[in-house]
């Protein structure tokens, strides 16, 4: 059993969470503008040679089938991998560059980015649905990648811990909440909303990702919650595989103004292109 004092001592490695990097900060920035141009984003971009290099890797690889040799950005994404493809690849990939789980060899960093991506992609979906303004496109999105950030952060900064956590986990079939609440001493969601406030990143992130399992939290991004509250939990049955009843979402999706029909499409949307998101999160993790 773990102090209180040896909470405060892991606790205090937080301090050493790494400093969000001016390029990354104008990428999050740029691929968060919906006005923003394709030679805008291929100049920000061009700033991470690693970025760079993974995309172009992406356009030339087998899964586009683009028959010629891809050397420039921009061409690359107007010929093969089309702009809002880019935009959502590159906020993934320079946050799985910043946080290096590699130390941590039970994390299983395509299954991660899996679950991510396909809540992401989901709650954006929906929201296209709605016509409340916490719900726009681009904050839905960014919002349900950074969501469980926590967990690499995690990693990131205890990956021997982490990996007994995963392995207890994977033997007892105790939740992963549950491990890194007990080896660190807070949640997931509560390194995650540190980091997110040493980045200093816009508001709306940190309190979706601070007050996502507080049931007395009422302010208006409480929406914003509750649509990525429903996508992670049909998230989690697409990736196992299993069906998703639509009926037992039934007060969210009203409080939402989603129409049930409409969410069943679009779940249906997301298990028809398992296998491009399931890509994608091997790309992101690799």
């Amino acid at each position: 059993m773990k102090s209180e004092q040896d909470y405060r001592v892991q606790l205090g490695k937080v301090k050493n969470l790494p400093p969000l990097p001016e390029v990354s900060l104008r990428i999050m920035n740029a691929v968060n503008n919906p006005d923003v141009s394709v030679d805008e984003v291929v100049e920000v971009l061009s700033l991470s040679p690693s970025l760079v290099a993974r995309l172009l890797g992406l356009a030339n690889s087998a899964y586009f089938g683009y028959s010629g040799k891809i050397n420039d950005l921009r061409k690359a994404i107007i010929q093969v991998l089309g702009f809002n493809l880019v935009k959502s690849l590159s906020l993934s990939i320079a946050l799985n560059v910043q946080l290096d789980t590699r130390k941590c060899q039970a994390f299983d960093a395509h299954f991660y980015w899996l679950q991510a991506l396909t809540a992401a992609v989901l709650a954006q979906k929906l929201s296209a649905k709605t016509q409340v303004d916490v719900l726009q496109p681009a904050t839905v999105y960014t919002s349900g990648l950074l969501l469980n950030i926590g967990v690499l952060a995690a990693v990131f900064l205890f990956p021997e811990m982490m990996q007994a956590v995963f392995n207890r986990c994977q033997q007892s079939g105790q939740s992963l909440k549950e491990g890194i609440c007990n080896a660190v001493g807070v949640s997931h969601y509560k390194l995650g909303y540190l980091l997110l406030n040493r980045w200093r990143l816009p508001a709306i992130y940190q309190t979706v990702v601070k007050e996502f399992e507080n049931p007395d939290f009422g302010e208006s991004e409480m929406l914003l919650i509750s649509l990525h509250q429903i996508s992670q939990s049909m998230a989690s049955l697409i990736n196992k595989g299993m069906p998703v009843d639509i009926t037992l979402y039934k007060a969210e999706l009203e409080l939402l103004s989603i129409p049930a029909g409409y969410a069943a499409a679009a779940v249906e949307q997301i298990v028809t292109s398992r296998d491009d998101i399931q890509e994608l999160a091997t790309i992101i993790s690799s």
